[in-house]
């Protein structure tokens, strides 16, 4: 089930009439025999414009336009994480040479006149924080919880972004229950991330927490091939496991989360993949850095496809906790 049947390019005149729709319309019981909606809002976290070698744009990387152009052709919204320290006004900063944990981040990151840009011509595409710094937030005294976070929140909303944010995402996953409530608290925020698997539900949200499912690259399935012992973190994950998950229950709402969309084959240089064939020989490989990081479109894509008509894929995560009554 759509909000609006098809949204093609986001015409501003739809747009303007799904933003002005209230929480109240959303939160009208479900009259009985009827079937509660379901949501489904992508995550693109770290919003790259591209990935790199050398910073150099690396082929077969789909650019951030494209991923926008993707989810656009197939009725999905995007809210993309942001690392405020990494984007300049205008200029595309690399930034592969930071000494980032666990593993260096070989990417390009678009301007803040590329989002604006971005944004205009997407409307739905939101933006939500991931810190100045990519700190280690639990390393952190309140004082620095409020530049990582307050200040974060700051530069994005100084850019055109309306407050608050609809998420700040935790640098690597690592926060704790006592940091997320002062987050939520002293600085505009409507939810904390947390990784999982499971489905967020009406009762889940009031813990202050949204849960993401994060998309894993990596090697091959297929113990027979030599894609099946390159040195990943973990497996690539089977576009058939995220489907299961990518398709909820009605009356929930799952998050899923990739980083950046490979498409073809790469087989020499820094990034390395294949996404044709049987599926078992799926894999990505970053030779310098996290491989989890790669995943290939067309997986992604098909994960997401064919939703039963109550789940609601037009929405963003913004969208869906206005909904929710959450803000």
């Amino acid at each position: 089930m759509n909000v609006v049947d098809h949204l093609p390019g986001r015409p501003s005149a739809v747009v303007i009439l799904l933003a002005g729709v209230t929480a109240a319309a959303f939160n009208t019981p479900v009259a009985l025999g009827t079937t509660a909606p379901a949501y489904v809002t992508p995550l693109m976290a770290h919003t790259a414009w591209t990935a790199t070698s050398n910073c150099k744009p690396f082929p077969g990387v789909v650019t951030l336009p494209n991923v926008l152009k993707g989810h656009s052709s197939r009725g999905l919204t995007l809210t993309g994480t942001i690392v405020t320290n990494w984007v300049q006004a205008s200029t595309r900063n690399c930034i592969e040479s930071l000494p980032l944990s666990p593993f260096p981040k070989p990417l390009l990151m678009p301007s803040w006149a590329d989002l604006k840009s971005l944004r205009t011509t997407y409307p739905w595409f939101d933006l939500a924080s991931a810190s100045e710094d990519y700190a280690d937030m639990t390393t952190l005294t309140q004082s620095g919880w409020n530049t990582e976070a307050c200040g974060s929140a700051a530069i994005i909303t100084g850019n055109g972004v309306p407050t608050p944010l609809s998420l700040f995402a935790y640098p690597n996953n690592k926060f704790t229950t006592t940091m997320n409530t002062w987050i939520l608290a002293n600085c505009p925020y409507v939810l904390g991330r947390k990784y999982g698997s499971t489905a967020n539900t009406q009762t889940s949200v009031t813990s202050g927490f949204l849960i993401v499912d994060s998309i894993n690259g990596g090697h091959c399935t297929d113990t027979t091939l030599p894609c099946s012992t390159l040195a990943t973190r973990y497996p690539y994950t089977p576009e058939a496991s995220l489907a299961k998950i990518f398709h909820p229950a009605a009356g929930t709402w799952i998050v899923p989360q990739f980083y950046r969309l490979v498409s073809g084959t790469s087989t020499t240089g820094r990034l390395q993949w294949n996404c044709a064939g049987a599926e078992s020989s799926h894999y990505t490989y970053d030779t310098g850095g996290d491989s989890t990081e790669l995943y290939c479109a067309n997986d992604y894509y098909k994960a997401l496809s064919n939703q039963p008509s109550y789940v609601v894929t037009n929405m963003n995560i913004r969208q869906v906790e206005t909904a929710w009554g959450l803000k």
